[in-house]
C-alpha cells in the first residue's frame, strides 16, 4: 500500500525521511566541510596574531637601537663634562635624556601593542563552542 500511495501522489510518513544512509553521509560531508573551514580560520587568525606581534616585536627592536644611541649620547657627554666645563655636556645630556624618553615611549608602546594582541585561535574556538551547540540541538530533534 504505502508503495501505491506514493505512486499515486499521496504523502506517507515515510516519503518525507530520507534514508538513514544518506543522513548520515550528509552529516560525515557537513562535519568534514566544518573541520576544514575551522582549520582555515585557525590559520587566519595565526597569521593575524604573528602580523600584531612582529609590530609590537619591533618597536621593540626601534626601542634598543634608540636606546643604544641614548648611550651613546651619555657617554659623550661624560667625556664632555670631563674635558669641557659646562655647555657642551650640557648640551649632549640634553640629546641623550631626549633620546632615553623616545626610548621608553617605544617600549611602552611595543609592550601594549604585544599586550594587546589577539590570541590566535580565539574566533576558531568560540566558532567551535558555537557549532557543538548546534549539533547538540540538531541530534536532539
Amino acid at each position: 500500500m504505502g508503495n501505491g500511495d506514493r505512486a499515486n501522489g499521496g504523502t506517507t510518513a515515510g516519503a518525507q525521511q530520507r534514508p538513514i544512509g544518506v543522513v548520515v553521509a550528509s552529516a560525515v560531508e557537513g562535519f568534514r566541510a566544518l573541520a576544514r573551514k575551522h582549520v582555515e580560520l585557525a590559520k587566519i587568525e595565526a597569521v593575524e596574531a604573528v602580523s600584531v606581534r612582529g609590530r609590537g616585536a619591533g618597536m621593540f627592536a626601534a626601542a634598543a637601537v634608540v636606546a643604544m644611541y641614548a648611550v651613546g649620547f651619555i657617554a659623550a657627554a661624560g667625556a664632555a663634562a670631563l674635558a669641557l666645563v659646562l655647555p657642551v655636556w650640557g648640551a649632549i645630556s640634553i640629546v641623550g635624556a631626549l633620546l632615553v624618553t623616545v626610548a621608553a615611549v617605544l617600549a611602552l608602546v611595543g609592550r601594549r601593542t604585544l599586550r594587546d594582541a589577539p590570541q590566535a585561535g580565539q574566533r576558531t574556538r568560540v566558532t567551535l563552542e558555537e557549532d557543538a551547540r548546534w549539533a547538540k540541538r540538531q541530534i536532539a530533534r
